[in-house]
């Protein structure tokens, strides 16, 4: 594969047949030759953050959908995807909108801002090396563009909506003009 997918979609395809991915949606955080890290985005768990971490937090609201997100098969540290400009590093770029941290303090911070869009994450994906590139060989991802939209859709939603906006992306590159029309309104 010549392409590294850090900041894209991984979308899992109808062929995926792993427990551990079918119906995900990934966020790759970094792919390169040592291989890749990512997040699912809709794996959600009964577990709440404001039920495992000892938080002192000020007076006021705390989250109603502190859920904590199963982020992959990998054991890894509690981190929080969320929109919240500064707070952690950006994913892909600042312009997306989108940023990643595990610090407890913004933890903490991100819990008590009821006004964020945050998906608090624990566990990760991780591929060794060419093994992801091996996965797209064989027809088990679909790669999209990352939307803030589909990072902090309803979980229930996420993989059929991205697979939508995938397919979109793909006849909309075929087919310049092509545009898309609800077929319910005729």
């Amino acid at each position: 594969m010549n392409e590294f997918l850090s900041g894209k979609l991984l979308i899992a395809s109808p062929y995926l047949n792993d427990p551990n991915f079918m119906r995900s949606v990934v966020l790759v955080i970094s792919h390169d030759e040592e291989g890749a890290f990512g997040l699912s985005l809709n794996r959600c768990t009964a577990r709440r953050l404001s039920e495992i971490v000892e938080l002192s937090l000020p007076q006021g609201p705390i989250r109603p959908d502190d859920y904590i997100y199963e982020g992959g098969p990998v054991e890894g540290p509690l981190l929080a995807l969320h929109d919240l400009t500064g707070v952690g590093s950006p994913i892909a770029s600042e312009s997306t909108g989108i940023w990643l941290t595990g610090e407890e303090d913004h933890l903490r911070l991100l819990l008590s801002r009821v006004d964020a869009k945050v998906r608090f994450i624990a566990q990760y994906s991780g591929w060794g090396p060419g093994q992801l590139d091996l996965e797209m060989e064989t027809g088990g991802w679909l790669v999209g563009e990352i939307k803030r939209e589909v990072v902090f859709e309803d979980p229930d939603q996420v993989w059929e909506s991205a697979v939508k906006r995938c397919g979109r992306e793909i006849l909309s590159s075929l087919s310049p003009g092509l545009r898309f029309i609800d077929p319910s309104i005729n």
